[in-house]
């Protein structure tokens, strides 16, 4: 029990930090260094296992995925690709109400931080036509730019679960995108239908099409690399950030490419995240916490439920429900179900999160009032959770 203790005093620290705006990776590093001091070890000890942690293949691999994906992203912003993705949906899906789900599901395929605040402008036009209140406005765009974020390969918090579990991120993604159709289908049916919308206006599929293909052709081609050829991570992150970049190259601000590819926060988030995991494992703390389970005949699915579910929710952040809880979490995980559990249950807490920075900017931008957004995102939230955990059943 004086293990689990020390664990849970590094928990509190770690949840506190952030919750007083210190970075994420420097509250995660400060944590592990507290986890190692606890459990015994020498600041040379902590010193050398910083050192490998951060020298594994895992960890570089890791650090190149979200580097050379961030790149891309910068690269996308530069040549216009987010002016052309939004008239190619409006062309492809005249119908108004349907843009309104599918400009924030496009801006969700480019994971950016306050990423619904790029596409709570593009949707405002459209959502003034159909006489959205300010809060269905903000439900709308939050829950649709959210739906990849359970399957989509290039999510940085996917890409960190991929690595600390041992599993391919093809692997990953393909069994976690039930989830995404489902989070799909709730928005359909319990926001988009709802919304009367008696326009007619016709746009050009073909035009709407090339447009689509031209601003998303780098994504395809990680999708093709990754997912349906199978390869690692690395190497189609890689090659779209290339394809993207190639065509372009003289017109681009390289300075700034590389400025936006490598954040050094983002890379010093990777490092402490693979840190906490690595001295979780060279103290025997991550077995801690199973036996102290056993000992007070705790249920596995509670904590495996409950324990993402918290730091989702205090944090706000995807990658950094994944990056303290699953190391943690590691002996639980027998099988995938266990696994897609955790992520839903972290999902949950990150998606209620008043810390989530799309739903406050979004909130902010149409203002809305916080209370009101949160009445509407209950019910089709709770739908969400349910139908998710009957499919992590299914999975067993």
């Amino acid at each position: 029990m004086i293990e689990v203790l020390k664990l849970l005093i590094t928990f509190v620290l770690v949840i506190i930090l952030i919750r007083l705006k210190v970075h994420v990776g420097i509250s995660i590093f400060a944590g592990s260094i507290l986890l190692g001091i606890l459990f015994g070890l020498t600041p040379l000890e902590l010193i050398k296992a910083f050192y490998y942690s951060s020298t594994a293949w895992s960890t570089v691999r890791l650090i190149l995925i979200i580097v050379f994906i961030m790149a891309m992203t910068n690269v996308f912003s530069q040549i216009g690709y987010l002016k052309d993705m939004e008239k190619a949906i409006k062309e492809l899906f005249p119908k108004a109400k349907y843009s309104l789900a599918m400009l924030p599901a496009l801006i969700g395929l480019m994971p950016m931080p306050a990423g619904a605040l790029v596409s709570a402008p593009m949707i405002e036009e459209v959502a003034n036509k159909l006489n959205l209140k300010p809060e269905e406005k903000t439900v709308v765009n939050y829950w649709f730019r959210h739906v990849w974020e359970f399957s989509w390969p290039m999510y940085q918090a996917i890409i960190i679960a991929s690595a600390i579990l041992g599993i391919a991120v093809r692997d990953f993604s393909i069994k976690m995108f039930p989830l995404t159709i489902l989070m799909i289908i709730i928005g359909y049916v319990l926001l988009l239908r709802p919304i009367k919308d008696e326009t007619s206006e016709t746009g050009n599929r073909k035009e709407g099409a090339k447009l689509l293909l031209k601003a998303t052709y780098p994504i395809l081609v990680i999708i093709l690399v990754s997912i349906i050829l199978g390869y690692d991570m690395v190497y189609g992150a890689l090659i779209g950030f290339i394809s993207a970049l190639a065509p372009h190259f003289r017109n681009l601000d390289r300075k700034q490419i590389l400025k936006r590819g490598v954040q050094p926060k983002i890379v010093f988030l990777l490092l402490a995240v693979m840190y906490f995991k690595y001295l979780l494992q060279t103290t025997g703390a991550v077995s801690a916490l199973p036996e102290a389970i056993i000992q007070l005949n705790l249920p596995v699915t509670f904590v495996i439920t409950l324990t993402p579910f918290i730091v989702g929710l205090m944090t706000g952040i995807s990658f950094a429900y994944v990056g303290m809880a699953f190391p943690l979490l590691l002996p639980f995980f027998t099988s995938f179900d266990k696994i897609a559990l955790a992520y839903l249950s972290g999902y949950m807490g990150m998606l209620f999160s008043p810390v989530h920075l799309c739903l406050v900017f979004s909130a902010e931008y149409y203002k809305a009032e916080l209370e009101r957004v949160y009445r509407k995102l209950l019910v089709p939230g709770a739908v969400l959770f349910i139908l998710g955990v009957i499919y992590t059943i299914l999975l067993r």
